[in-house]
C-alpha cells in the first residue's frame, strides 16, 4: 500500500509540474543549479566534434552519456574543477551529482563538493560539503551540506592530474538571509 501511495505521489509531482525538475526528486523543491551559468577549469573537445561543456551538468538532461551531449569534461590537468553560480547566497542542504555512466565512473574519484562565495578558492575560504566515494558509472551521491551558506557550488579534485567530468549536478537549499 505505501508503495502504491509513493508512486502515486512522484507521478502526481511529475504532472504537475509538466516536466521532470531534477534526476532524483528527492528533495521536493527546486534544483537552484538548473540553467544557472557554470564553468570549469578546461573544456575537452573531442575528435568526435562533441564538447564537454559545463553547462551540461545543469541542462536537466540526467542522461549522463556523452554521446547524448550531456557530460562535462575536463582536459586532463592537475587541479580541475566544475562550478554553478547560483546568482546569489543560499543555505544548501544538498548537493546530488550524477556520475557519467558511459564510461570512465573513477574519474570523479576524490572530488570535493564546496560551498562559498567566490569560484575556485577550494576550502580556502568555503565551507567544504564532503568527498564524492561512489566511483560506480551513473552513480546519484547526494551531499549533505548542513545549511553552508554561498553563491558558488564547486566540485574540484585538488592535488592531482586527472579529468573530471559530471553528468548532471542539483543544488538544493534555501535562500539566504542577509543580516544587515
Amino acid at each position: 500500500m505505501l508503495l502504491a501511495w509513493l508512486w502515486l505521489l512522484a507521478l502526481g509531482l511529475l504532472v504537475g509540474h509538466g516536466e521532470a525538475q531534477s534526476c532524483t526528486h528527492a528533495y521536493g523543491g527546486p534544483n537552484l543549479a538548473r540553467g544557472r551559468p557554470t564553468s570549469q577549469s578546461s573544456t575537452y573537445t573531442h575528435t568526435d566534434g562533441i564538447t564537454g561543456m559545463s553547462s551540461y551538468a545543469v541542462d536537466g538532461n540526467c542522461d549522463g552519456r556523452w554521446i547524448s551531449r550531456s557530460c562535462t569534461h575536463t582536459n586532463h590537468e592537475r587541479n580541475a574543477w566544475w562550478s554553478v553560480d547560483l546568482g546569489r547566497d543560499y543555505a544548501i542542504s544538498a548537493v546530488v551529482v550524477k556520475n557519467r555512466e558511459d564510461c570512465c565512473g573513477d574519474r570523479i574519484q576524490g572530488a570535493t563538493v564546496h560551498v562559498g562565495g567566490h569560484v575556485g578558492d577550494f576550502g580556502k575560504s568555503s565551507f567544504i560539503c564532503g568527498t564524492i566515494t561512489d566511483l560506480q558509472k551513473g552513480s546519484l551521491t547526494t551531499v549533505l551540506c548542513n545549511a553552508a551558506w554561498g553563491r558558488y557550488v564547486t566540485i574540484a579534485i585538488i592535488g592531482r592530474e586527472t579529468i573530471l567530468s559530471l553528468g548532471e549536478v542539483e543544488v538544493h537549499g534555501t535562500k539566504y538571509p542577509h543580516v544587515a
